[in-house]
């Protein structure tokens, strides 16, 4: 997905969102998850810590966990360099609904402000769609990141109920369901 966005626009852009390759995109991806977990862990609500166990574990096996139809990484660039990124793996809820579970979600913070996030959740909705899913979901901690939330909601994203294991306190479930 490539986006050019007019020169009218504050702090407007040109990137492009692909899904990684790998090997070739192994070093920059796991540099921004790294990115991401550096981030929550710095941040002041303690529970968004809880949510890396495991993190090493999973940035090590990054290339098999994505290789897979049922998964992708998506990257964002801009002016050639590694800007941000989503996760992106179908699941099936509770009630049956094939839906894309969206993770990791990170714009690196030189390159905030040019619509990345949006660009990034949008790319994350066409993969669902794409992948025959009815919905796209996600948890998150809104005391760590309102303005993810902010984004999710004004993208159509409604607070739902748990559809995972997710052991943080102050977790919200959230979902956009398409009409089919």
């Amino acid at each position: 997905m490539r986006r050019n966005v007019s020169l009218n626009e504050p702090m407007s852009a040109d990137y492009e969102i692909v899904p990684a390759r790998w090997p070739e995109d192994l070093a920059q991806a796991r540099a921004l998850l790294s990115h991401y977990g550096q981030f929550l862990t710095a941040s002041p609500v303690g529970a968004t810590g809880v949510c890396l166990i495991g993190y090493e574990a999973e940035l090590r096996s990054l290339a098999g966990k994505f290789a897979e139809e049922e998964a992708d990484l998506l990257l964002a660039r801009m002016k050639g360099e590694e800007a941000g990124c989503v996760a992106v793996t179908r699941r099936v809820l509770a009630d049956g609904t094939l839906a894309a579970e969206m993770k990791r979600l990170w714009v690196e913070p030189h390159f905030r402000g040019y619509g990345l996030g949006r660009g990034l959740v949008s790319a994350a909705i066409a993969w669902a769609r794409s992948h025959g899913c009815a919905a796209v979901v996600l948890d998150t901690v809104q005391d760590a990141m309102p303005e993810a939330v902010s984004l999710y909601r004004s993208l159509g994203f409604e607070e739902t109920g748990r559809f995972n294991d997710n052991p943080l306190s102050g977790v919200r479930f959230y979902i956009l369901r398409f009409d089919r």
